[in-house]
């Protein structure tokens, strides 16, 4: 049974969720949680970052790095070739996000944070994270050239 300080918690989440002062978030035990359209996006996340004030060029610079952090909780972290990949992917949609939002009233930086939190929103999802994060561990990846961003 859940303590009166964790059911508090509980409830004022729920209440700045209701509010929109945080986005509603799917919090079930599935890691790869709902993604109906299969665009490689919880929609929970995409419909948080749908509600942003961003611009479309931001928007899906959003998604971009989104879908990488989303990957990142799916992918096989056996295969070496692909946890280098996306570790290119993920440094490309970094990349992006620095470029859309040069001069944003939001950074890229604290927008880029809060979707990697907002990815692993559950204990199942942040260790699954924290898994890939040691898979990742001693790679490294070039800066990339050209347009980073996906079209």
């Amino acid at each position: 049974m859940p303590s009166p300080a964790s059911q508090a918690l509980g409830l004022s989440l729920e209440q700045l969720e209701a509010q929109g002062v945080l986005p509603k978030l799917d919090r079930g035990t599935d890691i790869k949680g709902p993604d109906a359209n299969n665009n490689g996006v919880r929609d929970d996340i995409e419909a948080y970052i749908a509600r942003l004030p961003l611009t479309e060029v931001q928007k899906r610079a959003a998604m971009q790095s989104a879908r990488v952090q989303q990957k990142s909780l799916l992918m096989d972290l056996s295969n070496k070739t692909e946890v280098k990949a996306l570790g290119d992917a993920s440094l490309a949609a970094t990349a992006c996000m620095g470029e859309v939002f040069k001069g944003a009233s939001i950074s890229d930086d604290s927008l880029s944070l809060k979707i990697e939190a907002i990815t692993a929103n559950t204990p199942e999802r942040g260790r699954r994270y924290m898994q890939y994060m040691r898979a990742l561990s001693g790679t490294s990846s070039p800066w990339p050239e050209g347009n980073p961003c996906e079209p």
